[in-house]
């Protein structure tokens, strides 16, 4: 069944009524009963041994799984309900077939051991691959002319699938297949493109949105649905159109790492998608831009009751799952920052709540009844009560870094969360610091396993 939020008010529907085995029998057995009477004037007599009483129920046994065929083969016919082979057929009703898995692809760079008097060709299918090994092979010929000493080439993943996703820059630098002269391989690029085959949620939204694009592109769900067609792995898509025939797409790219803004190289192949003039409208200006991420900071100061010593640690490691859990949900195309959501889902995981950060309108209650230098003082008396620092740094914050600072010169044990991206790296001024233990991680489970080693290291 798809979950897709398109579909989520469409009723589902049973083509049986959602009848029941013990009712399909007590139906049975009802007319059973009329029909008899109507015939003898006597009521039946059935044993619970009587042959007749066993017909009947192999009888409804056997009717009941024909019914849920029945079933079966209707919601299979309805967008909201069908799945596999049979949305592959819906599909193929309005013009599309579920998209293939696709190849991880990267730029390498091949260099030599010293510039050399003639070319050096780099062959097509000359392999390379990361150190956890994963295989790439060049996809055309390179050459690294003669007194240059490196040539950069395109290679793809050997397997297809989202799995080759995600090697960062210098990843792949194993050359499989020797070359003469040529001393280093290193991605220049982080592998991307990987798609695994796409899933039913995926096809079920190109289905629903396939008949604004029986002309061209133009309403805004026919722009959404050709950026959705392109790859697999857009998760969300926003069309504006600033002026009159200008149209921009903000999209973002999902990976394993959760979502992420697409680099230079996907905003090009966006547009030149969007570009072609089957697609666009002959007096579309289309633009495929990335949306800015707005910074944040998040505070949580909070109360344990006595009572609830013995599980400190597992009220902590709750409270660390509500934030991670609040993050995923924040990270929406359009969606303002909403301190009330992880008030609400600090409240489902645990009593505790701090007394002043959360409040919808907490900067204008700062601004009204607090000066800068009230909140100053605030925020260093808590430092200075605290027993170690605790600070998530993907998104880079001038007060946080000011609170770091401040940390390291009381003395106190400072640790770095972070979620490592090619596009926003940790400031050296973070991590050079040797005072400070950076936690990276890419899930939410490894960070709730860092927040459980900060605690054991604390003795907490």
């Amino acid at each position: 069944m798809s979950n897709i939020a398109e579909l989520a008010n469409c009723p589902e529907l049973s083509f049986i009524e959602s009848m029941t085995l013990q009712e399909t029998e007590e139906q049975l057995r009802e007319l059973y009963t009329k029909y008899y009477r109507e015939a003898t004037g006597k009521e039946p007599e059935i044993g619970e041994a009587d042959p007749l009483n066993l017909l009947m129920k192999a009888f409804c046994a056997m009717e009941y799984q024909t019914m849920q065929y029945a079933d079966a083969k209707g919601r299979m016919e309805m967008l909201k309900t069908s799945t596999g082979d049979a949305l592959d057929a819906l599909a193929a009703l309005v013009g599309l077939t579920r998209k293939e898995a696709n190849r991880a692809t990267a730029t390498v760079r091949f260099t030599l051991s010293e510039a050399q008097s003639g070319a050096t060709a780099i062959p097509t299918g000359t392999r390379v691959k990361s150190e956890d090994g994963k295989y790439f092979n060049t996809v055309e010929y390179g050459e690294i002319a003669a007194g240059e000493t490196y040539t950069d080439v395109v290679v793809q993943a050997e397997e297809a699938g989202a799995d080759s996703n995600g090697i960062l820059s210098g990843g792949i630098k194993i050359l499989v297949d020797p070359i003469a002269y040529v001393a280093s391989v290193s991605n220049t690029t982080p592998s991307t493109g990987g798609l695994d085959a796409e899933d039913d949620d995926s096809l079920t939204r190109r289905i629903y949105l396939a008949p604004s694009v029986y002309s061209c592109a133009g309403p805004r769900d026919a722009y959404e649905y050709y950026a959705r067609e392109w790859r697999g792995d857009v998760a969300d898509v926003r069309i504006v159109s600033p002026l009159p025939d200008e149209v921009n797409i903000y999209f973002v790219i999902e990976d394993e790492n959760g979502l992420r803004v697409p680099n230079s190289t996907e905003l090009t192949a966006m547009a030149a998608y969007l570009d072609d003039e089957t697609i666009r409208p002959l007096c579309d200006k289309v633009t495929a831009l990335a949306p800015d991420e707005v910074e944040y900071a998040i505070t949580v100061k909070y109360w344990i009751a006595e009572s609830d010593q013995r599980s400190v640690s597992e009220i902590q490691s709750r409270i660390a799952a509500a934030v991670a859990d609040f993050q995923t949900w924040q990270r929406k195309l359009g969606r303002d920052i909403n301190p009330t959501e992880l008030i609400a889902r600090l409240r489902e995981r645990s009593e505790v709540l701090t007394e002043f950060i959360g409040e919808s309108t907490l900067e204008d209650i700062e601004a009204a009844t607090m000066t800068d230098f009230d909140i100053y003082e605030r925020d260093m008396a808590l430092l200075h009560q605290a027993d170690a620092v605790v600070a998530e740094c993907s998104t880079p914050s001038l007060g946080v870094g000011y609170e770091l600072g401040s940390a390291h010169a009381l003395g106190l044990p400072v640790y770095i969360l972070y979620r490592p991206r090619e596009s926003r790296r940790l400031s050296a001024m973070v991590s050079g610091n040797r005072g400070f233990t950076l936690l990276p991680y890419g899930s939410r489970e490894e960070a709730l396993a860092a927040v459980n080693r900060i605690l054991d290291e604390l003795g907490v």
